[in-house]
């Protein structure tokens, strides 16, 4: 709750709102007597007396409000943008606090945007609560007084985000922010608030169970495989979660809404995210792309965004897909992207007119003297129409240099090892099918299920995985490890130890679990895991395979101990599950066995590069598995 001393803050900062009469011709620059310099726009240093954030803000707001037609509007602006900022409201341009904000590229603590379709526009400003402390922690605190405040003076509703608030309290203090807030102003209708949430606030290898957990309790219970199966389809290490934004409000068509960043995608690639929702218009994505960033064959510099809205009545679709570009790192200065919005708006009707009069009255340096200004382009369909936001960094604190760009930027390449100690923090066991059967009632028909799957996919035809490996690799250190790991699967010579066999025990013993209405058809997540599993393994480079089997190996240990907890919320005889309490320590020393293969590995260049291919696509196979599972459990 917000103590006396917040809510004085808050309600001093907006004491003079409602008699300020705003003349954006007599604005805020003529009060501090800005200098600009038409190269590199204004020098913090060189105003007098200095301003703080929230003058300059306000500055930027009244001009574009007044470009976007939203005069009658201002004073309410002013006033709403005070209560957002009210926490650091006192702060200077210029003044550090130890703590850079990811909101902005330049740092700054807020953002804006303008939203325009052929019939209208919207202004919206983004801005980061901060506490008192540098701290994520001290952050969200700001943010959770912040919403008692507006729940208090404003129409908005926190009780979605009460449901899921506990999932988000941040406790990972490498997490870039934890909850920003939004205000979006329209010229026809009130103004609206938006929450932004962090799903690596507490763990970044469980973004993608938190964002499933939260769709389930607001309600939208069959969301996740769609998501996960088309937008989040390459895997967690090439599509990550990043935002998870409310509509802070109670009406039917109140959004949720997801964000994802995919690192490296191509434009086909994002095309085929983005065909997870029903606003999907083919060839769109890729003509935006094209127009955005001409020739980028993959966005490696930065990479884009894609976000999903769900409204009530979604079930299993969400409503509108939303392709985020980050323009300012595939553009050599602002010049340039202005060129290239001004052809897509005059080519799509969209009003040019509009874009480039809230540009010139916004910029307070020469174009082509920089570069990020524009932070991103978004587009999005809205009944038909196309819908393009432009992001606008307020470059208070620097302005980047024109660049030259790269066609490709190079990047280092890390070592095997290091890939395997990032495998062990990202656990499978965080992906959502194993997290939900964990958090919710055992359910013995699902673990069955799995298990049944496993077998198909995996026990069935291991050693002959391995053994090709084995038999293809050269380097004998990386030989005598797998030959060791090889005989062990194979009960070491004890016909009665094979593993296979003890797994067929294992499923004798779990047969009162049987799934009613089983079918064949069930299988198919195992058959196909099973394919792409021989694919891998048997790839003429033999070290691909020694990729998959370290992968397999870290992720063996940690499905193992993942399903040893279930099992024991049983009243199964642990007897009757040999296979799995002798993993539970064999998968342990293999992956321990792992580290020392990655480090053989890594004396040869060629070698771990094909090495990392194998475990990133046995990773990225090893998702689709669980995928798959989760859509036949819990949809």
């Amino acid at each position: 709750m917000t103590n006396s001393k917040d809510k004085s803050l808050i309600s001093e900062s907006l004491s003079d709102a409602d008699n300020v009469i705003i003349d954006t011709e007599a604005s805020v620059k003529n009060q501090y007597s800005i200098e600009y310099n038409p190269q590199v726009g204004f020098d913090p240093e060189r105003l007098l007396p200095t301003p703080t954030y929230v003058e300059l803000g306000i500055e930027k707001l009244t001009i574009l409000a007044d470009t976007l037609g939203l005069n009658d509007k201002i004073v309410e602006i002013v006033e709403i943008f005070r209560a957002l900022t009210a926490s650091w409201s006192e702060r200077k341009v210029g003044e550090t606090t130890g703590w850079t904000s990811d909101l902005s590229d330049d740092g700054s603590p807020f953002e804006f945007s303008i939203a325009l379709d052929p019939d209208k526009a919207e202004l919206r400003v983004l801005v980061e609560a901060q506490g008192s402390a540098a701290t994520i922690e001290s952050h969200w605190q700001a943010g959770l007084e912040l919403n008692q405040y507006l729940a208090e003076h404003y129409n908005i509703s926190l009780d979605r985000f009460e449901q899921i608030a506990d999932l988000f309290v941040p406790t990972n203090s490498a997490a870039k922010f934890s909850m920003w807030h939004s205000a979006c102003f329209y010229p026809d209708k009130p103004s609206a608030f938006k929450l932004y949430l962090n799903p690596q606030s507490q763990q970044s290898s469980r973004a993608a169970a938190v964002v499933e957990e939260s769709l389930v309790r607001l309600g939208f219970t069959h969301a996740w495989p769609t998501l996960a199966e088309t937008a989040a389809q390459r895997g967690p290490d090439k599509d990550e979660f990043v935002y998870f934004s409310l509509d802070l409000a109670a009406h039917e068509r109140a959004r949720v809404k997801v964000y994802l960043r995919h690192q490296d995608a191509t434009p086909a690639e994002l095309e085929s995210a983005l065909s997870a929702a029903r606003n999907y218009f083919p060839g769109d994505a890729i003509e935006f792309c094209q127009a955005m960033a001409p020739g980028q064959t993959a966005f490696s510099a930065k990479s884009a965004i894609t976000a999903f809205a769900w409204v009530e009545g979604d079930n299993e679709t969400p409503s509108v897909g939303t392709l985020h570009l980050p323009i300012s790192n595939y553009a050599t200065d602002d010049r340039a992207v202005c060129d290239r919005v001004d052809l897509y708006f005059i080519e799509h009707g969209l009003p040019v007119s509009k874009y480039q009069s809230a540009i010139q009255s916004f910029a307070t340096r020469q174009l082509d003297a920089g570069v990020g200004m524009h932070s991103y382009t978004s587009l999005r369909r809205e009944k038909q129409q196309r819908r393009v936001t432009l992001y606008l960094n307020p470059e208070l604190n620097r302005v980047r240099p024109p660049q030259q760009l790269a066609t490709q930027p190079t990047k280092s390449v890390s070592s095997l090892e290091d890939m395997v100690w990032h495998y062990e923090e990202h656990t499978v066991a965080h992906h959502p099918f194993l997290q939900r059967l964990q958090r919710e009632t055992v359910n013995p028909a699902h673990i069955w299920l799995l298990f049944m799957n496993v077998r198909e996919g995996v026990v069935t035809h291991f050693t002959r995985l391995l053994a090709n490996v084995v038999g293809k690799i050269e380097d004998e250190r990386i030989r005598c490890i797998l030959t060791k790991q090889l005989n062990e699967e194979l009960g070491n010579g004890n016909i009665d130890r094979v593993h296979r066999k003890l797994f067929d025990r294992l499923l004798a013993g779990i047969e009162p679990w049987q799934m009613e209405n089983f079918s064949e058809e069930m299988l198919t997540p195992g058959k196909e895991y099973s394919q792409s599993l021989t694919d891998i393994y048997f790839n003429s480079n033999a070290y691909v395979g020694v990729g998959a089997a370290i992968l397999m190996e870290i992720h063996g240990k940690q499905f193992d101990l993942c399903l040893g907890q279930e099992f024991r919320k049983t009243d199964i005889e642990l007897s009757k599950i040999g296979w799995l309490t002798l993993h539970e320590e064999v998968e342990i020393d293999h992956a321990d066995e792992a580290l020392l293969l990655s480090r053989f590995v890594d004396d040869s260049k060629e070698g771990m590069v094909a090495a990392k291919q194998g475990a990133e696509q046995t990773r990225a196979v090893s998702w689709i598995f669980l995928n798959n599972l989760y859509r036949l459990c819990f949809t």
